[in-house]
């Protein structure tokens, strides 16, 4: 029996195909929220990657940011270029913690570093052994897209 995955509520101007394809090619970090022990959300900028219609990020087990979804998994998230033509994604979903942190965090690095600060990725997977896998399956996603609007 194939597992079936849940559908994704979208809306505004591109298809899934196109959100995947802007999630798979922009290189600017995740904006996550999540509901702190406060009661006020929280945000946390880190990097990500789309992959079988979820989001991975990873993440120390003792962060902040750990914590706040481990108590209560429900989260909101921003991918979005901070340059003209200002585009992206903002959804929200369902945050699972997985043990398999290191191999999302080598991906993680791979995707947003390449080959910089060889010294300063090797120190973050020296200390990788424990880090945490976040995946976020979203349950909505909203694109935008202002390229036309912002033509001259």
């Amino acid at each position: 029996m194939t597992e079936r995955k849940p559908e994704i509520a979208l809306q505004g101007p591109w298809s899934m195909d196109e959100i995947a394809s802007f999630l798979c090619n922009v290189h600017v970090p995740m904006r996550i929220a999540a509901n702190g022990t406060s009661g006020f959300p929280m945000v946390t900028p880190v990097w990500h990657l789309w992959a079988d219609g979820n989001i991975w990020a990873a993440s120390r087990p003792s962060s902040a940011l750990v914590r706040c979804l481990r108590g209560d998994p429900r989260c909101a998230f921003d991918i979005s270029c901070e340059q003209p033509p200002y585009k992206g994604v903002r959804g929200r979903g369902i945050a699972e913690i997985e043990a398999n942190g290191e191999y999302v965090l080598e991906q993680l690095l791979s995707r947003f570093m390449g080959a910089t600060a060889p010294s300063f990725q090797a120190r973050l997977l020296r200390a990788a052994r424990d880090e945490c896998a976040i995946r976020i399956r979203p349950s909505r996603l909203t694109s935008w897209d202002f390229a036309r609007r912002m033509k001259e």
